[in-house]
């Protein structure tokens, strides 16, 4: 029976209260733009490969100048040795640069690692050109372009073999389980099952982003027999052009960085996935001179996207700047410049399985009255040359000028 009161008070039938409760739980970091560097990748080229393992060819022009190895030390001594005999070619006119010298290639001898010349061709005659000069070891020659005679014949062919590179797809997967009661279970804050589903897929779109900026390649057998393979991330690509900075990132120092190396080869415009500490070290170097501009993700307006600040090179060239929280949470003081245009994401598809992220819905056992849905996805990174991204590491301030001033 009903018991009778007066006025009722708060524990009168309290656990019959609906708790108040945000009708959303907040959900850390669910911006997708935090994983800076997959939501620019995932926008780039897709290909789709037919095994795990993927190649393409990297090719380069001739290199335009080598050292001499080992001082000659008068001026009509004509063999001279060199680093690299492969880079020279008979009939090319070379240029000392300490000196002016020019001079004309005869013979090349990759075994010993000598070329023949003719010795300031341009003075030869009384013309008038840069007389002869001893020839220190390591001065640096450079070549200027070929020359014939009158009556020349067919000259020998220099070219250059592309190099071959590789990387791995690597299979990821996320597996979700729900009990059927948990599913049928109405709770303040909304259903458990789309709810976990999204943030399933965030937890694995922060996932992939550490792997394609920081994995590395490799192919193992795993303790249960299985054969694994993992792919390479972007922060390990570039080994040509690395600033290890250890500390304040100075403005020319840096300018210089982006034009000798940085923004040499490839685009000129290129994307710069920085952590926290470098985008403070940019602003305190130049924060008048940024620029921020919306980047979007879609043709629609109102489009998802990113804010980049830009930042123009002395050279013309311009960095977008975006920052990645997995860098800034993990690597503060790191981060890497991308040529996006190398870049392509390969996929591991065939014979009707397009194996790109996605859901396989009902992958529970025959038995299992509950719901289990895999998030899975099978590719890899290809970046290209490695030449056209650079590395900065160390970064812990920023400053105008030079160091010591």
């Amino acid at each position: 029976m009903a018991q009778i009161i007066g006025r009722r008070q708060y524990s009168t039938q309290s656990s019959r209260i609906i708790p108040n409760v945000l009708p959303k739980i907040i959900l850390i970091d669910e911006d997708i733009t935090n994983a800076g560097f997959l939501a620019f990748f995932t926008r780039v080229t897709k290909e789709g490969t037919s095994q795990e393992k993927f190649n393409w060819d990297v090719d380069q022009y001739r290199p335009l100048s080598d050292l001499v190895n080992g001082a000659v030390s008068g001026t009509t001594a004509t063999t001279i040795d060199v680093d690299n005999p492969t880079y020279f070619n008979v009939n090319e006119l070379w240029t000392n640069k300490r000196t002016g010298e020019i001079m004309q290639i005869v013979s090349v001898n990759t075994a010993t690692s000598q070329i023949t010349v003719v010795r300031a061709i341009s003075a030869l005659n009384s013309s008038g050109g840069t007389a002869a000069a001893a020839i220190n070891d390591n001065d640096t020659l450079i070549r200027v372009g070929p020359v014939v005679g009158e009556n020349s014949s067919r000259q020998t062919t220099a070219t250059t073999t592309p190099s071959q590179v590789f990387n791995y797809c690597q299979q990821m997967r996320w597996d979700l389980s729900l009990s059927r009661r948990q599913i049928k279970r109405a709770y303040e804050t909304g259903d458990e099952l789309p709810y976990q589903t999204k943030k399933q897929l965030m937890e694995a779109k922060k996932q992939i982003n550490g792997t394609f900026l920081v994995g590395e390649k490799s192919r193992f057998t795993d303790s249960d027999g299985n054969d694994v393979t993992t792919t390479g991330g972007i922060m390990n690509v570039p080994t040509t052009y690395n600033y290890a900075v250890g500390g304040t990132l100075h403005e020319n120092a840096f300018d210089e960085f982006l034009i000798e190396e940085a923004l040499r080869v490839g685009s000129r415009n290129k994307l710069w996935f920085a952590s926290t500490q470098q985008i403070l070290a940019i602003t305190q170097i130049a924060k008048e001179r940024l620029t921020y501009n919306f980047v979007a993700f879609g043709e629609k307006s109102g489009s998802i996207g990113v804010q980049v600040m830009e930042y123009m090179a002395p050279n013309g060239g311009k960095l977008m700047i975006v920052e990645d929280r997995f860098l800034s949470e993990n690597f503060n003081g790191d981060g890497v410049i991308v040529d996006m245009s190398q870049l392509k994401r390969r996929v591991f598809s065939r014979n009707g399985f397009d194996d790109d992220l996605h859901i396989i819905p009902d992958t529970n056992d025959p038995d299992d009255l509950g719901h289990v849905s895999t998030l899975y996805c099978d590719m890899g990174l290809q970046w290209g040359a490695e030449q056209n991204h650079a590395l900065i590491t160390g970064v812990t301030g920023g400053a105008t000028g030079s160091s010591g001033q």
